[in-house]
C-alpha cells in the first residue's frame, strides 16, 4: 500500500495520507513521500491550491512509535527526523494555499502539521493532542512556531498533552471551521472557491511574508532527534506500545 497518496483534481492537489491501519502514523518513508508530493504540487504552475487529509478514521496520530522505537543510534535518529524535517520545510516554503481537511483524530505531529495549514476544516468529533511529553519526547513544530500562532494555548496542550475537542481547538485558532462529518469535503470545496478568488500574486506575496522561521524549526527537530534516543524516551514508548498491545 502506499502510504501518502497524491491526486489532482482538476487544478487542485489532494494529498491523503494512506495507513488507515496504523492511523496514518508517519514513519520516515511517509515523511519522505509527503515532502516529495508537496514539492512537485509546489512546483507545478497550474495547480492553484493543495488539500491534506487522511484516509480512515484518523487524520493523523503523528510519529509511528514503533519506527522511533526502532532508532538504534544517531545515524538512524538523524535519518529519520531529516525526513520528518525536510516535510516540515516544504510546509513551510509552500507557495500554493494549503486547506487541511482533518477526518478524524490529530494528534502529536498529526496536529503540529496543522500549524502550517492556512485554512483547517475539521469534522466534528475529531480530536487533537500534543502528547510527545508522555513519552518522554518534545513536540518540535508546537514549540518552534506554535506559540506565534496560538500563544499560551500551545503551551497547556504541550505541558498537559490533553486532548480536546474540535469546537475546543476552534476556540483556541486551531481549526477554522467544524463540520458534520458528511459536509467535510462540501465545506472544502467551498473554500477552495473562495480562495480562486484571490489574486494569484497576491498569494505568493502573502504566503512568503507569512513563513515560519525554518532555522528555529529544524533545531528542535534535531533536539528531538537526540531525545528519542535516551533512556527515559526508549522506556517510555516501550511502555505505550506494550499497553496498545494488552488493550
Amino acid at each position: 500500500m502506499v502510504k501518502i497518496l497524491s491526486e489532482r483534481r482538476k487544478d487542485v492537489c489532494w494529498i491523503t495520507l494512506n495507513r488507515p491501519e496504523k492511523l496514518n502514523a508517519l514513519d520516515k518513508e511517509s515523511w519522505s513521500l509527503l515532502a516529495k508530493h508537496l514539492r512537485d504540487c509546489n512546483d507545478d504552475q497550474s495547480i492553484s491550491a493543495i488539500v491534506l487529509t487522511g484516509n480512515g478514521r484518523a487524520f493523523s496520530a503523528g510519529d509511528d512509535i514503533n519506527a522511533m522505537l526502532e532508532l538504534k543510534d544517531q545515524r538512524d535518529a538523524l535519518n529519520f527526523f531529516n525526513a520528518l524535517y525536510s516535510a516540515i520545510e516544504s510546509l513551510v516554503d509552500l507557495k500554493k494555499p494549503l486547506l487541511c481537511a482533518v477526518n478524524g483524530l490529530a494528534y502529536g505531529g498529526g496536529c503540529e502539521i496543522l500549524l502550517f495549514c492556512d485554512v483547517i476544516i475539521s469534522v466534528n468529533d475529531a480530536t487533537f493532542s500534543i502528547p510527545e511529553g508522555k513519552l518522554g519526547l518534545i513536540p518540535p513544530m508546537a514549540i518552534s512556531v506554535g506559540y506565534s500562532i496560538l500563544g499560551r494555548s500551545i503551551t497547556r496542550l504541550a505541558l498537559t498533552g490533553d486532548s480536546i475537542t474540535a469546537e475546543e481547538a476552534k476556540t483556541i485558532g486551531l481549526v477554522d471551521i467544524v463540520v458534520k462529518r458528511e459536509d467535510l469535503y462540501t465545506e472544502v470545496e467551498k473554500q477552495l472557491e473562495k480562495i480562486k478568488s484571490i489574486d494569484t500574486n497576491s498569494i505568493m506575496t502573502m504566503k512568503y511574508w507569512l513563513k515560519n522561521d525554518k532555522e528555529k524549526i529544524r533545531n528542535a527537530v534535531m533536539e528531538l532527534a537526540l531525545m528519542s534516543l535516551g533512556d527515559s524516551a526508549k522506556k517510555r514508548m516501550n511502555e505505550f506500545i506494550n499497553r496498545k498491545r494488552t488493550r
